[in-house]
């Protein structure tokens, strides 16, 4: 049976599923709960996508007495506020697709741990979560998925983040109009759909069932966000650059932008949860005066040549650097409860590759920082051992320390709560 289609119902439903991710960071059911006296407590997930050399990563003594690696000396200052972790991954595929499994434990796209926690948390501010990058990121570039396994977009532009956060009167108007023309926008998806539902198989029955399902849930976003309109959105004095640093050859500039958005957006409460992936591609960049003898992607496949690891720790170093610098804007700015936001945050840094040269995903580099934890150490992880634990198992035990009622993640079911007393 020849089944026809129109196509052109299936491309208006992907313009509106392109601007989903945006819709879901609204979530404005409980604008007043920040002013609980539980403890606020929030999750940052930094991720590099061309990893690190995990020889000058990893520090060769475990304890509290290893000597700081290379490319981690930026945190010297802070080394009794995180704890480094050597031998975890998630034991599955390799090469840039395995890179997406580093969130969700499943490179086919399970839901990601930040988008678990913001389904916990999201609700008490204006934003569930925040998917944030530099630029436009390589396509198999994602960290954060919903439950349905879908990729939620990422903005890669400091002047889209600082208008999302600090939005004018003028703004409000505007997002009126959207939301009401969301609205219609919805409800025409979703007569195009039933219109459809008896002509196709079976099988894309069961994939237009899925996407109606994602379609209430928007709708309940929508309602929600209109909640949220009535509450004045906060103010900066941040000046951003007049122009997006965005392009490849300016992404630390851009990195370094984004971090300072990430904290005012912790600062002000908008959203308590964030995703922030640092991209790489080919550009050459130029660092303390030196300009490198290659291109970033082609330095990770440093092919164990002694002068490509020392430019590709150089990088390295340089987003380490970048995020020293945020651990102590956080460190030295207090929130509502007048706690540091470094002690109210858990931030999860590493990278979803392993051994970049060989695309290998195994012994990720992670590091934990903040959450209030007892911190200073590495922790090596035996691999081989039967008592051996995944790195779902530490994300595991990061959301039940956030108070999740959640007993297994990504193929783990076991806590590591000794090495985050």
């Amino acid at each position: 049976m020849n089944l026809k289609v129109d196509r052109r119902k299936f491309l208006r439903g992907t313009g509106i599923g392109l601007a989903l991710p945006l819709l879901e960071s609204f979530e404005p059911a409980a604008m007043n709960a920040s002013s609980s006296a539980e403890p606020v407590k929030r999750l940052v997930c930094i991720g590099t996508y061309l990893g690190f050399h995990q020889a000058d990563f990893f520090p060769k003594r475990t304890g509290k007495s290893y000597e700081m690696p290379f490319v981690l000396e930026p945190l010297t200052p802070f080394r009794n506020q995180f704890s480094i972790f050597s031998g975890l991954d998630h034991r599955g595929r390799n090469g840039h697709e395995g890179w997406k499994a580093w969130m969700s434990g499943s490179a086919k796209g399970a839901v990601s741990m930040d988008q678990l926690v913001a389904s916990h948390v999201g609700h008490q501010t204006r934003y569930a979560s925040l998917q944030l990058t530099c630029g436009t990121p390589p396509d198999a570039a994602r960290l954060s998925f919903t439950r349905e396994g879908v990729a939620l977009p990422m903005m890669g532009r400091p002047s889209v983040l600082y208008q999302t956060l600090f939005r004018s009167d003028s703004d409000k108007s505007r997002m009126e109009y959207v939301l009401r023309g969301n609205g219609s926008v919805l409800d025409d998806l979703k007569e195009d759909a039933k219109s459809v539902h008896r002509q196709i198989s079976r099988r894309d029955q069961q994939k237009l069932d899925e996407y109606l399902s994602s379609l209430r849930q928007v709708e309940k976003i929508l309602q929600k966000q209109e909640a949220w309109l009535e509450k004045p959105f906060p103010e900066t004095d941040y000046a951003l650059p007049l122009f997006d640093p965005v392009s490849p050859d300016q992404s630390l500039e851009c990195e370094s932008i984004m971090y300072d958005l990430m904290a005012l957006a912790l600062s002000t409460d908008s959203t308590r949860v964030m995703t922030f992936l640092v991209p790489g591609w080919s550009q050459v960049f130029e660092i303390e005066g030196q300009r490198l003898s290659a291109g970033y992607h082609g330095l990770s496949h440093h092919g164990n040549e002694t002068k490509k690891i020392a430019e590709y720790n150089l990088v390295g170093r340089e987003h380490v650097r970048r995020f020293a610098r945020f651990l102590e804007t956080l460190g030295n700015c207090k929130d509502h409860q007048d706690r540091s936001l470094l002690d109210s945050t858990t931030l999860v840094y590493g990278s979803g590759m392993g051994n970049s040269n060989t695309h290998d995903n195994s012994n990720l580099p992670t590091l934990i920082a903040g959450g209030d934890f007892s911190h200073g150490n590495h922790w090596a992880i035996d691999r081989t051992s039967s008592k051996s634990r995944l790195l779902g198992d530490l994300m595991l035990t990061l959301m039940q320390r956030m108070g999740m009622g959640i007993d297994a993640f990504a193929g783990a079911r076991h806590n590591m709560n000794e090495c985050l007393v």
